[in-house]
This record gives C-alpha cells, sequence and structure tokens, in this order.
C-alpha cells in the first residue's frame, strides 16, 4: 500500500510546475513600414502599410488622381474598414470598384512582404 501511495505521489509531483510555462509567441509579420502601388481608376499611387504587433496600425494613400467624391472616399472608407477588422480582406466600395480592387491589393502586397520568414 505504502509503494502504491508513493508512486501516486511521485506522479503526481512530476506533472506539477513551480513556474508556469509561456508560450513565447513570434510575430507572424515583421514590424515596419512598407510601402507598394495601387492602380486605380485615376492611376497608380503609393500605399504605405504599417504593421506592428501583427496589426494593420495604419494605411497611407500617397498623391493620387480618384475621384475626390468617389475614389477619394472609398480609399477612405477601406482604409478604415481594414484597420478595424485588422485585414486587407474587406469589401469594396460600390462604384468604386477599380480603386478599391487596388488599394485591396496594395495593402495585401504589403501584408505578403512583411511576412516572418524566420519559422
Amino acid at each position: 500500500m505504502k509503494k502504491i501511495c508513493f508512486v501516486v505521489l511521485s506522479l503526481l509531483l512530476c506533472g506539477c510546475s513551480s513556474e508556469p510555462q509561456e508560450e513565447v509567441k513570434e510575430n507572424v509579420y515583421k514590424d515596419g513600414t512598407y510601402t507598394t502601388t495601387a492602380r486605380g481608376y485615376g492611376g497608380e499611387f503609393e500605399i504605405e502599410t504599417t504593421l506592428k504587433d501583427d496589426k494593420i496600425v495604419d494605411v497611407v494613400a500617397k498623391e493620387h488622381n480618384e475621384t475626390p467624391s468617389i475614389g477619394g472616399v472609398a480609399i477612405e472608407q477601406i482604409i478604415a474598414n481594414m484597420k478595424e477588422k485588422n485585414s486587407y480582406d474587406v469589401d469594396v466600395v460600390t462604384g468604386a470598384t477599380k480603386t478599391s480592387q487596388g488599394l485591396i491589393e496594395a495593402v495585401k502586397q504589403a501584408v505578403e512582404k512583411a511576412k516572418n520568414d524566420t519559422k
């Protein structure tokens, strides 16, 4: 009986640790600002996508020739949606499909550039 108690107690103690093991999570994406080119209705324009701690923290559309009341508004809406969802997988804006698709593709390319290859 003493042997059984000793074995059970030994097994219980082996499974316990005095300090909890914390898993160190490596970021999926490298922090930084990535510049890509979007092709919109009014031509090409630069996009700067900033990632930090695996989050899209900022997307900036540089000077562009999109119609301010259509493509310009679409750019603002899409950027807001991307930051809120932390994803480039957002809906296009009706009436500004080409601008929307160009912006989404440019941010997608930036995210692909940022992938951490150290795994």
